[in-house]
């Protein structure tokens, strides 16, 4: 498990440089971190938490046995956005570093803080910052958000590139920045790689552009 522990550790890092870069979410960051690292420990020492098995472990296991296929055979048979999609990735990763199931969980523990960081940012531009404080601790502490962050499934990163793409829908309102739309549809775009129904969010924004680029 060094694997995990050390992915662990950069994560835990990342969050430490974020805490000093932006002082007013720095508990935010930190408590949500540390109870999602409890949580994610407990799930793979202690006793299973709930969805832990069924999809979880297919995925999972289906990105073992497809990174015995090697890095440049992954590459090369890349499929595009589907179910196998996370499959693929952590693959990816595994043909490179070899097996293990905490380092595969520990990658949704950092989507699932960067849902946390993002969210609060959303929040400050619709709102204002004690708003925002509001939303980042529903986010930091909200049940489901700390389950998924902990198992090896496609919703963490889903809601991770979801919170972002409205970051650059808001931005594009308040703006017009060519910057931002961009954002927006690549993020939505890598939603859609996780999750097919995330592509909505991308004509739904193109949609508003162009009526409101009409008018």
């Amino acid at each position: 498990d060094l694997l995990g522990v050390t992915f662990i550790l950069i994560i835990s890092s990342i969050c430490l440089i974020i805490g000093l870069r932006y002082p007013d979410i720095k508990k935010i960051i930190f408590v949500g971190l540390s109870v999602r690292i409890i949580f994610l420990l407990i799930n793979n020492y202690i006793i299973p938490l709930p969805d832990s098995g069924g999809d979880a472990s297919t995925f999972e296991g289906e990105a073992f046995l497809m990174s015995q296929m090697g890095f440049s055979n992954l590459v090369s048979s890349f499929a595009g956005p589907g179910s196998k999609f996370l499959s693929w990735a952590i693959a990816i990763l595994y043909s490179l570093t070899g097996r293990s199931v905490l380092m595969a969980k520990s990658i949704s523990l950092f989507f699932g803080v960067g849902v946390v960081f993002f969210g609060w940012f959303v929040a400050r531009e619709i709102w204002d910052k004690r708003s925002a404080l509001k939303a980042g601790w529903i986010l930091a502490l909200f049940p489901s958000l700390i389950l998924y962050s902990c198992l090896t499934m496609r919703e963490a990163y889903t809601s991770f590139f979801l919170v972002i793409a409205l970051y650059g829908v808001i931005i594009f309102i308040k703006h017009r920045s060519i910057k931002s739309f961009i954002l927006a549809m690549a993020s939505f775009i890598c939603a859609t790689f996780f999750h097919g129904g995330m592509f909505l969010g991308a004509i739904v924004f193109l949609t508003i552009v162009g009526i409101n680029s009409l008018k």
